[in-house]
Order: structure tokens, then C-alpha cells, then sequence
């Protein structure tokens, strides 16, 4: 009977050392910055904040001059629809040319410019062409935002009307990854100059500190990939497994004592 006893006994132990295993596991998978010494200190690198327009921007261009007749026609109003929830906004349609249409000067060329590269493009050529004196040119990028997709609580686009965004603070306004999300394995899908630009990195490492990764540019897109135990597995039965194991665990022990 002793024998009998202790063979479910070395099972039971057997399982929660097991499951202590797995929870070691599985928090150290869904930690960030892992690599990251405790109580460390590291150089913060130079980082350039400029993002260069793309097609598709739309830009509010504000240009002032000293003939106020001048700069009333150099600001007509013009209402580019955005497709969203929005509607439209008042700006200027950087096409797929990568032109821009404006009062006065007819096409410029803006795409792979930063905001103050066009600004002062748009003031030398309103100087080159005798149409306003000490013109003060002002340019912005309306429809800033990026996307984040995946395994997120809350995935979506999201505007960014300041025109910068970090990448923890995109993830924190998607409300953070799920519990399946593949936190070694995440997605940054760029555009920059007509070309796309893939990038795969791991935030339980502190490269997402690097300046490429750290600071998001307009339509940046984020996708984080769904981890194996998403395949078979969905928030509540997650929730309810230990539930389970617990019970399970609770009969064992009272038929262990009822048994000796």
C-alpha cells in the first residue's frame, strides 16, 4: 500500500515542478529589454527627428508675405479627402509623382524632402520669381500616423497629430502586445524614397533603442506576429487552464489522504 501511495505522490510533485518550469518560461518570453544589465547606464545616440515626405502625404503649407492680397492667394484653402473617419483635411495632395500643386508656383517637386528642406525650396522659388519678398513658409504633414496590426489588445492606425511617435508609445496606445503575441519576432514595414523597407526585431532586446527602430516615422507600419500557442489556444482558455490545474491538483491531494 506504502508503494501504491507514493507512485501518484512522485506524479503529483512531478507535475508542479513541471508547471513551475513552464511559468518561468513563459514570463521570461513576455519580458521586455532582457538583455538590459540591472542598473546600467548607456549612451543615448544622436537622433535625427526630420522625416522625409512620401506620396500620399498631405501637407498644410502656410506660407506669409507682406502683401496680404499675396498671401491670401498663396493660402487658398484646398480639400484633399483622406478616405478615413476624418473625411477630408485642408491641404496639399503630395501625388504619386511626388508633386505637390500649389498657388502661384504651380508643381513642386516635395517628395524625399524634409518638412524645412520644402519649406525653404517654396520660399527661394517665390523670391526667384519676384512673387513675394522675405516669404515665411511654414509646412507640417497632416495625415501623420502609423499602423499597428497583430497580436496587439487594440490594433488599428493610429494619427499622430504632434508628428512623432516613439515605438513603445505606438505599442502602449495598441494597449500593448497579447499574451500570443511573438515579442522576438516583430515587424517594422517602412517606405522612405519609393523603396520599402523591411525591418525584424526583438523587444525583449534593447535594440528597439536604436534610433531607426526608437523613433517612428509617418506611415510606419508594425506587425506583430501570433506566437505557436495562439494556434490552439484563445484568451479565456488560457484563463481557465489553471483553474483546471488547480482543481485537478486539490482532488489529487484528497485522494492521496484518503487512500493512506
Amino acid at each position: 500500500m506504502k508503494r501504491t501511495t507514493s507512485y501518484p505522490i512522485n506524479i503529483f510533485l512531478a507535475l508542479i515542478v513541471l508547471t513551475s518550469l513552464n511559468s518561468c518560461l513563459t514570463s521570461k518570453n513576455l519580458a521586455y529589454f532582457n538583455n538590459i544589465a540591472r542598473d546600467s547606464i548607456s549612451q543615448i545616440q544622436p537622433q535625427n527627428l526630420q522625416t522625409s515626405i512620401n506620396k500620399n502625404d498631405i501637407l498644410q503649407i502656410n506660407i506669409s508675405v507682406l502683401d496680404e492680397t499675396t498671401t491670401h492667394l498663396l493660402n487658398a484653402p484646398t480639400a484633399v479627402s483622406t478616405g478615413g473617419s476624418s473625411g477630408s483635411l485642408n491641404g496639399y495632395l503630395v501625388d504619386e509623382s511626388g508633386i505637390v500643386q500649389l498657388p502661384l508656383l504651380g508643381s513642386i517637386k516635395a517628395e524625399g524632402l524634409t518638412k524645412f528642406d520644402l519649406a525653404s525650396k517654396i520660399a527661394s522659388e517665390l523670391l526667384k520669381r519676384k512673387i513675394a519678398k522675405e516669404p515665411i513658409v511654414n509646412v507640417r504633414i497632416l495625415n501623420y500616423k502609423v499602423t499597428v496590426l497583430g497580436e496587439v489588445t487594440h490594433p488599428g492606425v493610429i494619427p499622430v497629430p504632434n508628428e512623432h511617435i516613439t515605438l513603445p508609445e505606438a505599442l502602449a496606445s495598441a494597449g500593448d502586445l497579447t499574451a500570443f503575441g511573438k515579442r522576438d519576432n516583430v515587424l517594422l514595414i517602412r517606405e522612405s524614397n519609393g523603396q520599402r523597407i523591411y525591418k525584424r526585431f526583438s523587444l525583449n532586446q534593447s535594440q528597439i533603442f536604436d534610433p531607426e527602430l526608437y523613433n517612428l516615422q509617418n506611415q510606419d507600419i508594425i506587425y506583430v506576429q501570433p506566437n505557436a500557442a495562439r494556434a490552439g489556444s484563445s484568451d479565456r482558455a488560457t484563463q481557465l487552464i489553471p483553474i483546471a490545474f488547480s482543481a485537478v491538483s486539490l482532488l489529487l491531494v484528497i485522494y492521496l489522504q484518503l487512500i493512506k
